[in-house]
């Protein structure tokens, strides 16, 4: 079992993983800072149930996620689909980042889920697969298609490249 301190230590290291993923379900910071406090105390009022220090990060991915998607049905209401701002999310570098990171947010979830845990927070199709509540060959599917959906979004803005 982890400690008091561990713990904290912990969700300070996953922290942005964690805001990432509960801004990419729910689409709105204060729903996503909702997500974390909510995921953070389920998190530890069931500590007992985390078989290992190495898995936390999966752990506590799918708490977050369950919790979002919970946020989600509970409110029932209509995410609007909008930009996210530079200071948000992931550190933009230049066009390429700017255009891609719009792309991203503007697929549909699962994809979006998944595409932000494989690529943005480097989980394994394995991790994303318990963090999401699916099979692996489910994850490989939903990255296949992110990954079409992506390459056609982002046709168009480099075609000329």
């Amino acid at each position: 079992m982890i400690d008091k301190d561990a713990f904290c230590e912990k969700i300070t290291e996953n922290e942005k993983a964690m805001y990432s993923l509960a801004f990419s379900v729910v689409k709105n910071d204060a729903d996503a800072a909702e997500v974390l406090s909510e995921s953070i105390y389920r998190a530890y009022k069931n500590l007992d149930t985390l078989k290992s220090v190495k898995s936390f990060k999966p752990w506590i991915l799918r708490i977050v996620h369950n919790t979002a998607v919970e946020l989600i049905r509970k409110d029932s209401k209509v995410i609007p689909i909008h930009k996210v701002e530079a200071s948000q999310a992931v550190p933009v570098k230049d066009d390429t980042s700017i255009a891609l990171r719009s792309a991203v947010e503007s697929l549909k979830q699962p994809y979006r889920t998944v595409v932000v845990l494989y690529y943005y927070e480097n989980l394994s199709v394995g991790q994303i697969a318990e963090v999401t509540n699916s099979t692996a060959i489910a994850v490989k599917q939903q990255l296949s298609r992110a990954r079409k959906m992506l390459r056609e979004l982002l046709k168009e803005d480099f075609k000329n490249e």
